[in-house]
């Protein structure tokens, strides 16, 4: 993939991405919900209101980001996670295949959180996800792939 084919994959996933996460808004109440317990060994996402669970989601991390140190950490080069974690996550390294940009075979990456928004963007759409979650950790963001979602119950 050459940069002007590069750019324009980025500029579709970023706009495929605002349409998929409108969708999860509308029709799960993304971004409304009371709180939410998060399982990545489980691939896993609830979301409740008050304690009573409403939204299920399967996930797929990606990668994890600390803004102050703009710095990005795949999920599957993160030895602090358990090997099933890494193993599934590992999907996303098709990102290298599809565009053979280094970046997406590296462990780590130098970035700041726009860009962090298009590596997620980027992923859900290699990976044909239904859209990205962000999960706020104290000065740490964790992406992860919506890969099915359903009401609960």
């Amino acid at each position: 993939m050459n940069d002007e084919e590069f750019d324009k994959y980025l500029e579709d996933a970023c706009d495929e991405l605002d349409q998929k996460y409108q969708v999860l808004v509308d029709e799960f109440g993304f971004g409304g919900h009371d709180n939410f317990v998060i399982e990545y060994e489980n691939q896993s996402l609830m979301f409740f209101d008050k304690e009573k669970p409403v939204v299920a989601a399967t996930i797929l991390p990606v990668a994890s980001h600390i803004p102050e140190k703009e710095s990005l950490v795949w999920f599957w080069s993160n030895r602090n996670l358990p090997d099933a974690v890494r193993d599934h996550s590992s999907a996303v390294k098709k990102l290298y295949d599809v565009t053979g940009y280094e970046v997406f075979n590296n462990p780590s990456v130098e970035c700041d959180e726009s860009m962090a928004w298009e590596i997620a963007a980027m992923a859900c759409k290699c990976l044909e996800a239904k859209g990205v979650y962000r999960i706020s950790q104290g000065n740490m963001h964790s992406y992860v792939l919506i890969t099915e979602v359903r009401h609960y119950g």
